[in-house]
């Protein structure tokens, strides 16, 4: 495995003063924030309506989010607890990806971009393009819910779980595709291209569920594990961190999987089923007012 970085060593002064550096990441966050403010100003001289300033504060919490899961004291941690490390995981899956969907990054991000350079990429992006039948085919529900699924799995494996850790290629491999298959995860609930839904508010609702029971299931088999699962945290049994064993910290970050994980789904389920039970009450009004003009013709 190829060492990236020492940048995450706790500091022995505490929690508060062990920041990782992460010159990378700190400047690809710092450019996405430019890139959206120039873009959403932009837009806003010429279309306010488009992009609502809700949308940016949206934004701005996802790249917050993503500071608190690579560049805080969290990422320090996550090294050395594995509790920490779901905490971590949570930001990336569940939190950052749908707030930056809600952001609707794309259109600023064009607008952004000098003329000649928008217009080339937006030809890109146009339908038809290969990239626009691309992210077509990825957002589709059935695949990207098993994308999700499937890579929210292999890395909990013990030995990929393990063979990730570190500052490595393979741990930054790990929080790529979990933020890249959550993206895609999300991008159908959301529908940020404000486009015909793809998902209806009624397929929504069983949508959400394989993610839900996954991330309950490994919290569950973590959380009642009686013996450690993971080689990297076993030198917790020889040096604990606030008073954890390996065992312990196993379960915490089991239950910590288990509960705010699945209490997290409550959010867009809750919301769906708003926009859901909203439609079922709207149709006989709708019904109503066309049976009225079909009698008036």
């Amino acid at each position: 495995m190829i060492l990236l970085s020492t940048g995450h060593a706790i500091s022995p002064r505490g929690f508060w003063y062990s920041w990782p550096v992460e010159p990378l990441v700190a400047v690809g966050l710092f450019a996405g924030l430019v890139l959206y403010l120039i873009g959403w100003k932009r837009l806003s001289l010429t279309a306010a309506a488009m992009v609502p300033r809700w949308r940016w504060w949206c934004y701005i919490a996802s790249i917050v989010t993503i500071v608190l899961a690579l560049l805080s004291p969290i990422a320090a941690y996550s090294e050395q607890l594995f509790a920490m490390h779901m905490v971590q995981h949570l930001l990336l899956l569940l939190i950052a990806p749908p707030l930056l969907l809600l952001g609707a990054p794309l259109l600023p991000a064009l607008w952004a971009l000098p003329v000649n350079a928008r217009r080339a990429v937006g030809r890109r992006l146009a339908p038809g393009q290969v990239l626009h039948h691309l992210g077509h085919a990825l957002t589709t529900p059935l695949i990207a819910v098993a994308l999700y699924v499937v890579t929210v799995a292999i890395w909990h494996v013990p030995v990929m779980y393990d063979a990730a850790q570190g500052r490595t290629v393979t741990h930054d491999l790990e929080h790529l595709m979990f933020f890249g298959t959550a993206l895609l995860y999300w991008w159908p609930v959301i529908h940020p291209s404000r486009g015909r839904r793809r998902l209806s508010y009624g397929l929504a609702v069983p949508y959400l569920v394989p993610p839900l029971f996954e991330g309950m299931l490994i919290g569950v088999l973590l959380a009642f594990s009686s013996v450690p699962l993971y080689e990297t945290y076993r030198g917790l049994d020889t040096a604990p961190i606030w008073g954890l064993s390996s065992l312990d910290d196993q379960q915490l970050g089991g239950l910590i999987m288990w509960v705010p994980g699945g209490l997290f789904f409550l959010i867009p389920l809750i919301g769906v089923l708003t926009r859901l039970l909203n439609q079922e009450s709207e149709r006989p009004y709708h019904d109503h007012v066309a049976n009225r003009a079909s009698q008036l013709r």
